[in-house]
């Protein structure tokens, strides 16, 4: 496989990316693990469903449901609310980076997920990405949003939203947030991923979400592997970085009580401890 391939190959649709992963040293999550924090979860160890602690993961928000989906291989988690309005499910990890989307900071950062919602026009709110400890927990996504200018508990998030207009999600957006910002996002590009009211094009349609900070300066997003149109340049973060230490978060506001789901995948994530080529 030539390097051109290895770098730009949006890869098949149940598999991590190339076009995201193809310069990621992994071998120094085994050879110099000091140097590279790294994960990749497709969820095929066993847990205790509706548990707060899934694996390696806290189940945040009002009245999480957790299950294993039974009817699809390689490991599939479901998570959703209980079925009352508002209810809501984030699967979150520990705090995985610091300062590392920074301008000039020479560390880069990888982030992927696989997800579906088997309602995508539902009426729910989205988010996949990396957000600080303090949005990890129940209404990390407010209950009544206006999007985007009401969408997220005021902390630092990077990745990708969705809002709810009180009848429908709209179309996933990429998007960052600061803390200090009243819980108002910037949409970097709209509609990334289109989810028109009444269509069923994405019902039940696995799409990869991911992101990759160069060290320096640009965050570009992907969806099933393409570059989309518009980057952020990191100028544009007040302090040109977000502060806080990040984690991954991953889920769903269920704003009008019907108890849909959001399964995930597989998620994967990496990035420099260390500052690239020192």
């Amino acid at each position: 496989m030539s390097l051109r391939v290895l770098y730009n190959d949006e890869g098949t649709a149940g598999q991590p990316s190339p076009s995201i992963w193809g310069n990621c040293p992994v071998e120094k999550a085994l050879i110099a693990p000091e140097q590279l924090t790294y994960i990749y979860d497709s969820f095929l160890n066993n847990f205790t469903a509706n548990d707060v602690i899934l694996g390696n993961w806290l189940v945040a928000g009002t009245n999480p449901d957790t299950a294993i989906v039974t009817d699809e291989a390689d490991g599939v988690i479901n998570i959703s609310g209980s079925g009352a309005e508002h209810d809501e499910a984030y699967l979150c990890s520990n705090l995985l980076c610091n300062e590392v989307i920074k301008k000039n900071s020479g560390k880069r950062l990888w982030f992927e997920a696989s997800i579906k919602l088997d309602d995508a026009d539902a009426d729910v709110s989205l988010i996949c990405g990396l957000g600080e400890s303090a949005l990890m927990a129940a209404d990390a996504i407010p209950d009544a949003i206006t999007w985007p200018t009401v969408a997220l508990a005021d902390y630092d998030f990077i990745g990708f939203m969705a809002g709810t207009d009180g009848t429908n999600m709209g179309g996933i957006d990429s998007v960052y947030h600061q803390d200090g910002d009243g819980g108002s996002v910037t949409v970097v590009e709209a509609d990334v991923v289109t989810n028109a009211a009444g269509t069923t094009t994405n019902d039940d349609v696995y799409k990869k979400l991911g992101f990759v900070f160069d060290g320096q300066s640009t965050v570009t997003f992907y969806v099933n592997g393409v570059a989309q149109d518009t980057t952020l340049d990191v100028d544009d973060l007040t302090g040109d970085k977000l502060d806080d230490a990040l984690g991954i978060i991953i889920g769903i506001k269920d704003d009008a009580g019907g108890a849909d789901d959001l399964k995930i995948d597989w998620v994967r994530f990496a990035c420099d401890k260390v500052a690239y080529g020192r």
